[in-house]
């Protein structure tokens, strides 16, 4: 038999733990993506060739491309969380609020081909 104290107290400790995690890769997503946004302008603005920094700039891309891929990864985890919590019918407003919580059949994960 299943200790409910127990249970609620590890589903708890998780459920708090997802938020963070979730804003961490947006505010990685978006401070990766400003600053591949910067680079042309930086090397406009430095009056340096189209060619120049492009190796970098690609890596850059690569690592935005990586971070979307976590994030949606991270996503998918939060639905099986919710699915897990549906299977243990633990009550959704003790644990922080799951909605918003896609269905996993609305992910789509891009592969690195897509970058």
């Amino acid at each position: 038999m299943l200790n409910a104290h127990a249970l609620h107290a590890a589903a708890r400790g998780v459920a708090t733990r997802i938020g963070p995690v979730e804003e961490a890769l947006d505010d990685s997503l978006a401070k990766a993506a400003n600053l591949l946004a910067s680079l042309p302008e930086a090397r406009v603005a430095a009056r340096l060739p189209v060619s120049f920094g492009h190796d970098a700039m690609m890596r850059v891309l690569a690592s935005v491309n990586s971070i979307a891929q976590a994030r949606g990864e991270m996503v998918a985890a939060h639905a099986a969380f919710a699915e897990i919590r549906t299977e243990l019918r633990l009550p959704e407003t003790g644990f922080g609020s799951l909605t918003g919580c896609p269905s996993e059949d609305r992910l789509r994960l891009v592969g690195s081909d897509a970058a």
